[in-house]
């Protein structure tokens, strides 16, 4: 293996985190964003 970093390649310390994420961290904290993202552009888009 050559020892020179590859583009895109994670190092092995962050592949476990990854793992060990729990799931609501890849769904929901997202789900809610694009919610309050949504509901400020309805409000922005509501003054007109």
């Amino acid at each position: 293996m050559s020892k020179t970093p590859k583009a895109m390649e994670l190092h092995p310390d962050d592949k476990l985190k990854l793992s060990n994420s729990s799931w609501w961290t890849n769904w929901v904290i997202p789900a809610i964003s694009t919610v309050a993202v949504a509901l400020m552009y309805h409000l922005y888009m509501a003054e007109d």
